[in-house]
């Protein structure tokens, strides 16, 4: 509790008092290695009060949303050198960090529900107000609709759940509203999963995600494919260990519509001409190889699914930071006038080779290892994963390429706006993205001992 009240009154304390916008990223910095000495990492379930709970799940996932907040104000110091509401900014990041702590250490579907639904609030202000285009008011009723509507069942369920029983016991409770079973399974499996795959999101219902991604700044996409895209797999997590049965009953159908996502979307991706378009929507083909592996279930089910979880939030992060430096001098995201670059930003190739390789799964990325786990869950599945899977890893590696080649090789378009100096911030950034993805394949075990 200590810890979230730290943030609350830190957020608000940077609006009010006038605070440095630079200060925030200290504070948050020591924050974060201070955080690591309570780390219940590999120690089961840690209680931290009657409707708190921290296990290595959430705390994996709260370390990453404080991680990519940091990486967040460095890529966003534009806003606070031209003094664009900047107070406010930080208000909201800070707010969004509040939100996600709380999500990610609620014990009951109640508290879930309220902080998983808030999380969208300051989401919505960072996209609506500091965007790139007018169409971003679009993208953000886009967003707002598409999640509050595919999570009303949930609300109606806990409803349910505590007016018949008085308790948040959703099976026990559900149980004595419909005895019956099957309709038990689909009540429950349309009301728990409905909010979460569309948040993920499953191809299908991924509509709103590119066109938020697109509008966004660089902290809105940054978040919401670093962490916001991971609320989905959380709640299906919590889900899964709640109604083993329930979700093994559709196990076939969402495993299916997983690797359907993967391969659709790589074909998508191959025809794309927008750089940040293009990053978005492999977003949806790695959630779908996530939603995937969590319907197989086992052991490497949900390790490799943890581990790609983790790895896609620290590469697409860094993708569209990166690319969001190259949309800084030249004023487009299109692969013709982002040509060349290699050319007269070379030590931007560097960094957007490592961040390409980890996105596809390269040694010795995690991204890798997490593949590698959800291969072998999926091929115990069904062995029909022997033609798909492979089709889906190589479209992954083929529009990754495309990214990479397409961007850095070629002819250099003459009519760019400017090529200043590579700042030291800059460069940190695409440090501290591409070298947990590199070197946390040394120290997995904490990640597999969380079941």
């Amino acid at each position: 509790m200590k810890m979230i009240f730290f943030l609350l009154f830190w957020g608000f304390g940077i609006l009010l008092m006038n605070m440095e916008f630079w200060f925030s990223v200290v504070v948050l910095s020591l924050f974060y290695f201070l955080s690591l000495f309570i780390s219940p990492l590999g120690l089961g379930m840690n209680m931290m009060g009657d409707e708190l709970e921290l296990d290595t799940l959430s705390y994996s996932l709260f370390v990453l949303s404080v991680w990519v907040l940091i990486l967040m104000f460095m890529c966003s110091s534009k806003i606070y050198s031209e003094k664009v509401m900047d107070k406010y900014f930080v208000f909201l990041l800070m707010l969004m960090l509040l939100t996600l702590a709380l999500t990610f250490s609620m014990s009951n579907y109640l508290g879930l529900y309220i902080f998983f639904e808030a999380s969208l609030i300051p989401t919505l202000l960072v996209i609506v107000g500091w965007g790139y285009q007018i169409e971003r008011l679009q993208a953000g009723v886009y967003f707002l609709f598409y999640t509050i509507f595919s999570s009303l069942p949930l609300l109606v369920l806990i409803i349910l759940s505590y007016s018949n029983s008085g308790s948040m016991n959703l099976l026990y409770s559900l149980m004595l509203v419909f005895p019956e079973v099957k309709v038990l399974e689909v009540l429950v499996f349309l009301g728990l999963t409905s909010a979460f795959l569309v948040k993920m999101p499953l191809f299908f219902v991924h509509l709103w995600l590119p066109s938020a991604h697109v509008e966004a700044p660089v902290a809105g996409s940054m978040i919401l494919a670093g962490v916001l895209l991971k609320l989905g797999g959380y709640g299906l997590c919590r889900v899964m260990f709640e109604f083993p049965s329930v979700m093994l009953y559709f196990s076939n159908i969402l495993v299916s519509l997983g690797i359907v996502s993967m391969v659709m979307v790589g074909l998508i991706c191959c025809r794309l001409n927008d750089m940040k378009a293009l990053v978005a929507y492999s977003s949806v083909a790695h959630m779908g190889l996530v939603v995937a592996g969590l319907y197989v279930g086992g052991f490497l089910g949900f390790t490799g699914a943890l581990i790609m979880m983790l790895g896609h939030g620290l590469a697409s992060s860094g993708l569209f930071s990166i690319l969001n430096m190259y949309y800084e001098r030249t004023g487009s995201r299109s692969f013709y006038l982002n040509s060349g670059m290699i050319v007269v930003l070379p030590i931007f190739s560097l960094f957007m080779f490592l961040l390409c390789a980890c996105n596809m799964g390269a040694p010795p990325s995690i991204n890798l290892l997490s593949e590698l786990y959800l291969l072998g869950g999926l091929m115990s599945f069904s062995k029909m994963m022997l033609i798909f899977l492979p089709l889906g890893s190589f479209l992954g590696v083929v529009f990754t390429i495309y990214l990479f080649s397409y961007s850095q090789h070629g002819k250099m378009n003459g009519g760019v706006q400017s090529y200043w100096v590579v700042s030291f911030v800059e460069l940190n950034s695409l440090v501290l993205h591409s070298l947990p993805l590199n070197v946390l394949f040394l120290k997995l075990d904490p990640f597999m001992l969380w079941l």
